[in-house]
C-alpha cells in the first residue's frame, strides 16, 4: 500500500471511529456493483448540490473514496459516501475508489450517522429518525446512542422527542420551513395544535423567540385560574420526557398521592412506551 492510501486510512479511521489494528485497504468498484447504504440515515439529497458534484467529479475525477462493506461477491454496500456514489453514476464513472471494511449492521448504522452528522449533512428530522433507529433496531439506550455518537445524552433525547410530532409539522421541519427551534417547542403541544402553531409561525413568519413568547402568555392564562405547579415539579417532568423520550407530566394531588401521564401520538410510539416500561 503506497504511504497516501496508509495516510488516506488513518485520517477516514479518525473520522469515523476506526482502530488502528484495523487495516483496510482502498481499491477501485464497479459502481453496479455497489447498493445504496440501507443504513443511509439522510433521506433527502439536494438536486442542485449533486449536479455541483457532478460535474466537479467530471473535470477531477473522485478525491475521496466512499466506505462500503462487502455483502458477497462482488457486491458491496455503501456505508458513507453515498452522495460521491450517486454522482459518479450520473457522471458516467464505470468504477469509483472504495475503502472496503467489514461491519456490522448497527456498526454500519453508527458510521453512516457520524459521517453525516460530523458534516452537519443532516436535517433535524433525519438526525431524529437515526437516533431512533439505533435505539429501536440495535436495543440501545439513550446513554449507549450518546456513547456511540459523541453526543450528549440531553442533545438525544431532545431530537428523538421530535419524532412525536405530527407528520406534517415533521415534513415542515424536514423542509425548513420552520426551525428545529420551533419544533422543539411545539413538540410540547398537542399534535392538532402543533400543526395550527406551525402554519402561524410560517404565515406570520415567527422566530423560535416569538413562540417561546406567546407559549409563555398562554400557559400563564392557562394557569392562572388554577393551581400553579411547583417549579422544581416541572424540572422533574422536564428532565423525565427527555430521558425517557416522551412528554411527561405529574399531577400531584397531595403530597402522598397523584399520576404520571405519558403521551403519545401514534400507534409505534404507543409500542415503544409499552416496550420501554416492559423491560
Amino acid at each position: 500500500m503506497s504511504e497516501d492510501n496508509k495516510i488516506l486510512n488513518r485520517g477516514l479511521d479518525a473520522l469515523l471511529g476506526g482502530g488502528g489494528s484495523n487495516q483496510r485497504t482502498v481499491k477501485d468498484i464497479n459502481v453496479s456493483n455497489i447498493n445504496a447504504g440501507r443504513f443511509q440515515p439522510r433521506a433527502n439529497f439536494d438536486e442542485t448540490k449533486l449536479e455541483e458534484l457532478t460535474n466537479s467529479i467530471q473535470k477531477h475525477g473522485v478525491l475521496s473514496p466512499i466506505l462500503v462493506r462487502e455483502l458477497g461477491l462482488n457486491k458491496y454496500e455503501v456505508i458513507a459516501g453515498e452522495r460521491r456514489l450517486r454522482a459518479s453514476k450520473k457522471a458516467g464513472l464505470e468504477t469509483i475508489p472504495c475503502l472496503v471494511d467489514q461491519k456490522k449492521d448497527q456498526d454500519a448504522l453508527e458510521s453512516a450517522l457520524i459521517e453525516n452528522l460530523q458534516r452537519e449533512d443532516l436535517n433535524a428530522v433525519e438526525e431524529a429518525r437515526g437516533y431512533d433507529r439505533l435505539k429501536r433496531e440495535f436495543g440501545l439506550t439513550q446513554d449507549d446512542v450518546a456513547k456511540s455518537t459523541g453526543k450528549a445524552r440531553s442533545t438525544i433525547a431532545n431530537s428523538i422527542r421530535l419524532l412525536s410530532l405530527p407528520a406534517t409539522v415533521l415534513d415542515l421541519l424536514s423542509s425548513g420551513q420552520i426551525e428545529k427551534g420551533h419544533a422543539k417547542l411545539l413538540a410540547s403541544l398537542d399534535p392538532s395544535e402543533a400543526e395550527a402553531a406551525a402554519q402561524n409561525i410560517i404565515k406570520n413568519k415567527l422566530t423560535v423567540k416569538d413562540v417561546s413568547n406567546l407559549s409563555g402568555k398562554k400557559t400563564n392564562k392557562k394557569t392562572s385560574p388554577t393551581k400553579t405547579k411547583d417549579k422544581d415539579l416541572l424540572n422533574i417532568e422536564e428532565e423525565m420526557s427527555e430521558g425517557f423520550g416522551h412528554k411527561i407530566e405529574i399531577e400531584a394531588r397531595n403530597k402522598k398521592s397523584g399520576k404520571v401521564a405519558i403521551s403519545y401520538n401514534t400507534s409505534d410510539e404507543l409500542e415503544n412506551i409499552i416496550s420501554k416500561l416492559i423491560n
